[in-house]
């Protein structure tokens, strides 16, 4: 019976945003929870909460969820599956029985619900949530803040401009700490250099990045050793079976040779009138059964050597396509990291063109409120809220504008 031993191979969303967030977040209908069963093939599933606030696990069964921590949640896909047991087909034709443990099975959110953009701009309607979404980033998606005169179209532009350009920070330090991450699993190390993120005063985003992919590059590489560990297996018994089967057809090589001239001396005895033709008969069918064995371990032997070979070219073509991999994903990086660089530098030229009119509008006194309408346990709540603010799954972002003594200048 094989056994795997689970590896976080997905990092929740939720590291990205405040840890409160991911401490005191409750499921609901509408999220998507990726269900994941360590060394078993198409075991991973993605299952939406449904309206009535319940989804359903392949082989787990159906689960209460709306209101649920992921924490709870996890803790009871991962007792119902670890009852069962699984039994599945390798890619080399073996049939494998394995029981499942709790650690075996990975839970995480693949998707969370929309957030709504309502009120004063460009474009309302969903955004999709990741974790450590800002209301400011929520109305740079969603087109700036609504204006009407030309000087608040410019205002507009260079605020959507500063929008984009911290989410591409934000790329930007991912594909960085990725880049950094991938360098180090191409060298065979399990950590890398997390730079300054580690100073007082970093930003929280950056720090929960560099713990991401480091949590990530730590489940690659076990994933692999465990791999590589079962191939390593895999050719110590093929080898000790061809070194016994080997020992085997020699000793039966032996045997069946002593047969062979037992049996002629027979023949020679019974022609001399010494023994008798049943010793004869003997004789033979011992010599005939000795060189029979023999050749039946000569088979085995050749049947074990194929698995010793085929045990081989597998713990290769692990390292092999492992390597492959990480380079392909190290040019991708590195492509989309420079490409970043340069869309930042272009938006950053945008933004100092943009601030000349947006200055103007200052004299205007425009100003922006926004407004979190959030329901939690069938509970509504209206909060009101600043621009860094964090929004949970399911939120809908009223933003209002006024100008001078609170004249209202665009409505929902």
């Amino acid at each position: 019976m094989h056994r795997f031993t689970a590896a976080v191979l997905f990092v929740g969303l939720q590291t990205l945003s405040s840890g409160s967030f991911a401490q005191e977040y409750r499921l609901a209908a509408g999220d998507t929870i990726n269900v994941f069963i360590a060394g078993v093939p198409n075991s991973d599933w993605k299952v939406t909460v449904g309206g009535d606030g319940r989804l359903m696990v392949p082989l787990a069964g159906m689960f209460e969820a709306t209101g649920v921590s992921l924490d709870k949640l996890r803790g009871s896909i991962r007792t119902a599956l670890s009852k069962r047991n699984i039994r599945y087909i390798t890619h080399d034709g073996h049939e494998v029985f394995l029981t499942l443990s709790p650690d075996d099975v990975i839970v995480d959110v693949a998707a969370y619900r929309p957030v709504y953009v309502a009120g004063a701009v460009a474009t309302v309607g969903p955004l999709p949530f990741r974790p450590g979404l800002t209301v400011r980033q929520a109305v740079a998606a969603s087109g700036g803040e609504g204006r009407q005169s030309k000087e608040m179209q410019d205002s507009r532009r260079a605020d959507d401009l500063r929008g984009r350009i911290k989410d591409i920070e934000f790329e930007i330090v991912q594909e960085r700490t990725k880049l950094k991450a991938t360098k180090a699993e191409i060298k065979g190390d399990i950590t890398f250099d997390s730079g300054s993120a580690s100073q007082s005063g970093r930003d929280p985003a950056e720090t929960a990045i560099v713990k991401g992919e480091a949590a990530q590059l730590a489940a690659r590489m076990d994933k692999f050793r465990t791999e590589r560990d079962a191939a390593q297996a895999t050719l110590v018994r093929a080898t000790a079976r061809v070194a016994v089967l080997s020992k085997q057809h020699a000793e039966e090589e032996e045997g069946a040779k002593a047969d062979v001239v037992e049996a002629a001396k027979v023949a020679d005895f019974m022609q001399r009138g010494i023994s008798s033709a049943q010793r004869l008969t003997d004789a033979r069918r011992m010599s005939l059964l000795s060189a029979t064995r023999a050749l039946q371990t000569a088979v085995q032997v050749e049947a074990a050597k194929n698995d010793r070979e085929e045990a081989v070219n597998r713990l290769q073509s692990l390292e092999m396509e492992r390597r492959v991999n990480l380079l392909a994903s190290l040019h991708a990086s590195e492509g989309k990291h420079e490409k970043l660089l340069i869309q930042r530098k272009t938006l950053l030229e945008n933004l100092v063109s943009a601030d000349g009119p947006a200055s103007a509008l200052q004299e205007l006194d425009v100003k922006f409120d926004f407004t979190i309408h959030r329901t939690v346990d069938r509970k509504a709540s209206v909060i009101p809220a600043q621009q860094d603010d964090f929004l949970d799954p399911g939120d809908v972002l009223e933003v209002r504008s006024s100008i001078a003594a609170g004249r209202v200048a665009t409505s929902q």
